[in-house]
């Protein structure tokens, strides 16, 4: 890779093709101020003879809730000038308008997803440069390795990253499996593997919900918040509980 400039990686779900700004299109990044702040949402009460408002910005869910987030990257380069329309032209053609995974080369431990648009090309003489926007990014960066894939040393940085690999667990008749608080809640997966009987019964927050062979989602099941969240299983067979990590 070329350590002259940063770079970024680009994943493009829907043709799974990955390209780098840097060692494929020999474009360097020329901002930093690229991402966004987090934006709450947030909800206000006017009480009629009260003073101040009633803040309800957290009543539904308890928790902080962010609007999209814009990402916006400035890429310049050289080129011959009369090959510059034809350049612009192939990378419209390979990302414009499509749902990409934004990976920085200074935080590789993570990707940004949302629609990635072309703009602003301009060039004088040779030098060129555009802007890659995604006006509604996801506001959360996503752990490029989830719970069922073993960590990486590479990417990790041991100042902000977590290790959230979880292997399946054998049930043998109760066993109980706390997973630890982060920063982005989720809705994980439950994968039921060698079961033994109709279901292995699943406890949480004193609600209880079976678990069959194959890949379960229990929308209330919410883990990854503020809280640690303690999982209680019930019967014969294994579980791994499947979930990706996210960051602001």
């Amino acid at each position: 890779m070329n350590e002259l400039s940063n770079g970024i990686k680009i994943y493009v779900e829907d043709s799974g093709k990955t390209y780098h700004t840097l060692d494929d299109w020999e474009f360097a990044l020329g901002n930093n101020n690229y991402i966004s702040e987090p934006e709450m949402e947030t909800s206000y009460i006017n009480v009629p003879y009260r003073d101040g408002l009633i803040d309800a910005s957290t009543a539904l869910t308890g928790r902080p809730i962010f609007k999209k987030r814009q990402l916006s990257f400035f890429l310049g380069g050289l080129r011959e000038r009369d090959t510059w329309d034809s350049v612009i032209s192939n990378i419209r053609n390979q990302i414009h308008g499509r749902i990409c995974r934004i990976t920085l080369d200074n935080d590789p431990g993570y990707y940004w997803r949302g629609r990635v648009y072309v703009e602003d090309f301009d060039r004088s003489r040779r030098l060129g440069s555009f802007k890659l926007n995604i006006p509604s990014a996801e506001p959360y960066k996503y752990s490029l390795t989830s719970s069922s894939d073993p960590w990486l040393w590479n990417p990790f940085n041991f100042e902000t990253d977590m290790i959230i690999y979880v292997g399946a667990w054998t049930v043998m008749g109760t066993l109980t499996e706390t997973i630890p608080a982060g920063h982005m809640p989720t809705c994980p997966q439950f994968v039921v593997s060698e079961l033994m009987g109709n279901s292995i019964t699943l406890t949480y927050k004193d609600m209880n919900f079976n678990l069959v062979s194959g890949t379960n989602i229990i929308p209330e099941v919410i883990i990854g918040g503020p809280e640690d969240a303690s999982l209680t299983f019930t019967g014969n067979g294994k579980v791994q509980c499947v979930y990706r990590s996210g960051s602001l």
